[in-house]
This record gives structure tokens, C-alpha cells and sequence, in this order.
């Protein structure tokens, strides 16, 4: 029995040891998914004198990662990703369903930290700090559709944090952005701190460079 579990250790081992990249090499990861987006804006008041909270609405996000593998258990990474984003206040009255859209080019640069590449190959939590360029805002309801995007800053910073699994090249990636910015850039607004907040999900292909 010891016999077997030293075998089926050493396998683990060797496995680990192909899986995980050399230093000093680099690696591209184009990946696609899906987000889940809210905002700090003010309650919207319905007809009937109820206020309505901002919910999460879903929507898109992709592009791709450069990696740095500066150590065995450290990569270095900076990205360039296309994210749409926003808020809804759900079903509201008579204006039926809301929503504001926001378009993100985001550019994150990630510390990504493999935990133990020779037992767990490819698993790493990362951390980092991402900038944001708003390209475009859209405001929409049943009555209503408009382009509203100087109702914001054009730029965003924001934290992101999360983990990493890569297993034969195929990379699934969970990462929450916590926004750091007043995005507000309306005078009369009650709410005077408009924060981004998002959960990204997405699953990639990696290429050795």
C-alpha cells in the first residue's frame, strides 16, 4: 500500500511539474464570460412614492491576459477587456422595465499567486489594481432611451481579487472588481458616491509565447 501511494505521489508530482510554466516565460489567455454589475446610485421613486433600489444586471465581458511568469509560484499579468456593465431598478410603474448600460474598456494588472505548483498545478488567487475607461452610457425604459454617458466620469480604478484554475490549457477564471471612484458626475444627485461593483466569470484558452 505505501508502495502505491509513493507511485501515485511521484505522478502527481511529475504531472504538476509539466503543468506549470517555466520562469521567465510568458503565456496569452484570451477568455470570454460573463458579468454580474451594480452601482451605489440613489433609490428610483415610483409613481406610487416607493423608492426602488439599484439590482444587478448581467452582461457581457472579454478580451485577453499577458502573463509574466516572473517565479515558480508568482505570474505578473496586464490585460485588456471590453466589460458591459450598469444597473436595472427591475420592473418600475408605468416606466416598465429600467436599466443603465455601461460600456468598460478595462485594463487590470494582476499579482497571481499559484498556490502549490507541483500538487495543484494551474490554481492561483490573484489580486491587482484596474483601470477603466467609460465609452459609452445608455439609459432605458419603456417610455425612455437615451445616451447618457456624460451622467458619468470617464474614469474608473478599481480593485480586483479573486481565483484562477487552469487544467490543459483551458483557464476558468472568477475575479470580483471592487470600485474605488465616484463615478458621479451629475451636480444634483443626492447619492454623491457612485461606485462600480462586478463579478466576472470567464473561461479561456492559454498560449505558451
Amino acid at each position: 500500500m505505501n508502495r502505491i501511494i509513493a507511485i501515485i505521489t511521484f505522478l502527481c508530482l511529475c504531472m504538476g511539474m509539466k503543468a506549470q510554466q517555466e520562469t521567465g516565460s510568458w503565456t496569452l489567455t484570451p477568455r470570454v464570460g460573463i458579468n454580474s454589475s451594480n452601482m451605489s446610485v440613489e433609490d428610483l421613486w415610483t409613481d406610487l412614492d416607493h423608492a426602488v433600489g439599484a439590482k444587478r444586471k448581467w452582461g457581457f465581458v472579454g478580451g485577453l491576459d499577458a502573463e509574466y511568469h516572473a517565479w515558480q509560484q508568482i505570474g505578473i499579468s496586464v490585460g485588456a477587456y471590453y466589460s458591459n456593465e450598469g444597473y436595472t431598478y427591475g420592473t418600475v410603474d408605468n416606466l416598465g422595465k429600467v436599466t443603465q448600460t455601461l460600456h468598460f474598456i478595462n485594463i487590470p494588472v494582476l499579482v497571481n499567486f499559484y498556490i502549490e505548483p507541483n500538487i495543484l498545478p494551474g490554481l492561483a488567487l490573484k489580486a491587482g489594481v484596474q483601470l477603466g475607461y467609460l465609452v459609452s452610457g445608455k439609459y432605458k425604459d419603456n417610455v425612455t432611451s437615451l445616451t447618457n454617458t456624460s451622467d458619468f466620469k470617464r474614469v474608473n480604478v478599481s480593485i480586483p481579487a479573486g481565483i484562477s484554475y487552469c487544467y490543459r490549457n483551458f483557464v476558468a477564471d472568477l475575479r470580483y472588481n471592487i470600485g474605488l471612484m465616484n463615478m458621479c458626475n451629475v451636480e444634483l444627485a443626492v447619492e454623491d458616491s457612485w461606485k462600480t461593483n462586478s463579478l466576472w466569470l470567464t473561461v479561456g484558452y492559454q498560449f505558451e509565447l
